[in-house]
């Protein structure tokens, strides 16, 4: 007999789901800083592997005041950029406008930059996304554009973007000093978010219990009643 999940199960399950985190969390591995370098730093886009088994994946730093190295490893919370579910509480900066126009400028950047000119171009968007975000107390202030040409860009033309498929890197432990940078990232495949799992869950779970108490009626039923 096929077993038969009740409403009031799929509404536990459900409600499960909506009281799970907003963001997915996998790991990353920091591969490389990319060919182009500016202001005495490497300017991106950088390199490097998402979970197990590694995805390569791009990764654009927001973040001017973390460091992270060839080969590092951390944990990361993944926040999508088309819901701006997470925003403020998962990520550094509380501005989802704010993400979005990093998230648009780095959809900028020149392919294969070779020239003089092409390398400036990414110097500048990668300054102008480090100028985007408030400086935290006690830090900096990063590295200024040539001219303020990329902030009008990305300002005038945030809004013209499906943001589904960008992400906000953020380290788990992001209040500690000496934890990752804060990166964008864009998939072209969704991330497995944890809400999805953990309705899976709640619904293997309610499932479970289902049969168990089939079985377990079926058990304390009198011999004649089962032939």
């Amino acid at each position: 007999m096929k077993l038969k999940v009740s409403a009031a199960a799929l509404a536990v399950a459900a409600s499960l789901a909506l009281t799970a985190p907003a963001s997915a969390q996998t790991t990353f591995k920091f591969l490389n800083g990319g060919t182009v370098t500016a202001f005495g730093f490497y300017v991106g886009p950088y390199n490097g592997l998402m979970g197990d088994p590694p995805t390569p994946v791009v990764l654009n730093c927001v973040d001017f005041f973390h460091d992270v190295v060839n080969n590092e490893v951390w944990t990361a919370n993944l926040t999508n950029l088309g819901t701006g579910i997470g925003v403020g509480s998962v990520t550094r900066n509380s501005s989802l406008q704010l993400y979005q126009e990093a998230a648009w400028l780095t959809t900028q950047y020149p392919t294969n930059p070779t020239t003089t000119a092409q390398r400036q171009t990414v110097a500048d968007i990668q300054a102008t996304m480090w100028d985007l975000f408030p400086i935290p107390s006690g830090y900096s202030a990063p590295p200024t554009p040539t001219s303020s040409y990329w902030l009008g860009q990305a300002q005038a033309n945030y809004g013209s973007i499906d943001y589904s498929n960008f992400w906000v890197v953020t380290a788990v432990n992001k209040d500690d000093p000496a934890s990752a940078q804060e990166f964008i990232m864009r998939t072209t495949t969704t991330p497995e978010p944890s809400t999805i799992v953990l309705l899976l869950t709640g619904l293997g779970l309610v499932g479970l219990v289902a049969w168990r108490r089939r079985e377990r009626a079926a058990a304390l039923q009198p011999a004649d009643a089962l032939a």
